[in-house]
């Protein structure tokens, strides 16, 4: 009987120590639920967004549906890129004009950011802005 139960311990054993041998899964803090941000105008954001009271509805009905990063937290950040005019303002050529080796990517134009609280709140917004032409040549 003796035996059984050292040849069942050390089973036992063996299988803890597998377990804890075993790469745990990583769950990731944060979810992207869009691939693309979406393009708005600079001036609807002026008054679309009021922090402290605006909500989720609220900015949707105003610039709609757009990129979407979500946190453990419940924090989420939402991301708005701004059209051509804002690149025209700053003395820089549109897409349209740029040559091939200007050609704008994902994070060359100006970028309306807002931090919603777990509450679905507007916390914090900001504008990043976009960064300077590149002068080729």
């Amino acid at each position: 009987m003796t035996m059984v139960v050292r040849i069942g311990a050390a089973i036992v054993l063996g299988l803890c120590l597998a377990g804890c041998a075993t790469r745990s899964v990583i769950v990731p803090s944060a979810v992207v639920t869009s691939p693309r941000t979406k393009v708005i105008a600079p001036q609807r954001v002026k008054d679309a967004v009021v922090v402290g009271q605006s909500t989720k509805a609220d900015v949707i009905a105003a610039l709609g549906e757009t990129l979407v990063v979500s946190f453990e937290t419940g924090f989420e950040v939402w991301v708005y890129r701004f059209g051509d005019d804002s690149s025209r303002k700053r003395g820089l050529p549109s897409r349209a004009t740029r040559s091939a080796s200007e050609k704008a990517g994902p994070g060359d134009t100006a970028e309306f950011v807002i931090l919603f609280a777990p509450s679905g709140v507007v916390a914090k917004t900001r504008i990043r802005p976009a960064p300077e032409g590149r002068h080729d040549g």
